[in-house]
């Protein structure tokens, strides 16, 4: 599914949380990070840039080699890998963080543990998660009742979350907003059906009758969201830091 959609469209919109999430955790040269679920790399290119030697691991080949082709590349270290089983040794990192990734790990307790294992005592963890039900997430579920993202959203639970990671990690957990934005409706509808892997994924198990029900909710509810004809969609995330215990 990931390697499906030209994911890079809806990455590149991301860019302020990338900035922020990064900013919060504070790289600093001479230290090891890791970007689990990298998928086209801009967290990882932004902490190498700092100085930081970083490993990025991603489950899709197919995105890595979007990755390995932006600029400065050549200071990640990157790898096909699976968020619930790691090849890294314990203690191996200052820094572990997962922009809107590890969350979609079918086994959340075992991806979390992986998290924990590889971090190092006293380093930092960063997660990015969006808040469950939000955004159009309800009209996914009456299309696909049995959708994945039932599973992701349940990580943007400030309850769950702490029960996955809180035994391993000091937590503070924040609370942004992020701002879907396009031209038009049916611009958004390009954007997230050619870009978004659950969505492009979500679409291709519908027959074409339940495919145009799905696309006219979605426009109605972009419609919505419209200012002076352009799209721009507020949708709300946790920013989760947290020190290694």
């Amino acid at each position: 599914m990931w390697g499906d959609a030209d994911y890079d469209r809806v990455a590149l919109q991301f860019a302020p949380i990338h900035d922020d999430l990064v900013a919060r955790l504070g790289p600093s040269p001479g230290e090891r990070w890791l970007d689990v679920g990298t998928g086209t790399g801009e967290v990882a290119l932004r902490v190498a840039r700092a100085g930081v030697e970083v490993a990025a691991v991603d489950i899709s080949e197919k995105l890595l080699a979007v990755a390995r082709t932006k600029p400065d590349a050549e200071r990640v270290a990157w790898e096909l890998g699976d968020a619930e089983a790691l090849r890294f040794d314990d203690a191996s990192f200052d820094t572990v963080v997962s922009c809107f990734a590890v969350i979609f790990a079918p086994d959340q307790e075992a991806a979390s543990a992986e998290l924990a294992r590889v971090c190092k005592p006293g380093g930092r963890l960063g997660l990015t998660i969006w808040r469950p039900e939000d955004g159009p997430h309800a009209i996914y579920q009456r299309f696909v009742p049995s959708d994945a993202i039932s599973g992701a959203d349940q990580w943007g639970e400030d309850v769950h979350v702490r029960g996955l990671l809180g035994g391993a990690f000091e937590l503070e957990i924040a609370e942004g907003v992020w701002h879907l934005t396009a031209d038009s409706p049916e611009a958004a509808w390009t954007l997230m059906t050619e870009g978004a892997p659950p969505v492009k994924a979500l679409l291709a198990k519908l027959d074409p009758a339940v495919a145009a029900e799905f696309r006219a909710a979605m426009l109605e509810r972009w419609a919505g969201f419209q200012t002076e004809g352009r799209v721009d969609e507020p949708r709300r995330y946790l920013l989760v830091t947290g020190r290694r215990r």
